[in-house]
Order: C-alpha cells, then structure tokens, then sequence
C-alpha cells in the first residue's frame, strides 16, 4: 500500500492528503493472489500486458480534471 501511495504521489507530482488504518472497510479484499505461475501454465500465451504504475497513471490521467476542479 505504501508503495502504492508513493507511485501515486510521483504521478500526481504532489503530496497527497492520506491517512493508514488497521480497520477494514467494507469491500476490502481478506486475500489476493500474486503468483500468476498456475494460471500461466493453463494459459501459456497471456502476459500481464500493464504494471502497477501504468494502472495508477490509467486512473490518475481519466480522473485528474475532476479531482482538480475547483
């Protein structure tokens, strides 16, 4: 999450306003999956075609005017 938070802040190109939590929200994931070694072997030819920054930058660039409009 930190680096999440960090790779948004350089995106931005500002600081931004957030705070860290131990209590759950309503809708957080309880797991994820990270090793995509199984399905790669049913699905040989699949990729990931977008890292982590190029998905916060995707975010960030459709929702920046209304997220500034003041």
């Amino acid at each position: 999450m930190l680096e999440a938070i960090d790779a948004c802040q350089r995106i931005a190109g500002r600081e931004l306003n957030w705070s860290l939590s131990d209590e759950h929200r309503i809708g957080d994931h309880r797991w994820w999956i990270s090793d995509v070694s199984a399905f790669k072997r049913d699905y040989p030819a699949w990729d990931i075609e977008h890292d982590i920054e190029d998905i916060l930058r995707e975010i960030h660039d459709a929702n920046v005017e209304r997220w500034t409009a003041a």
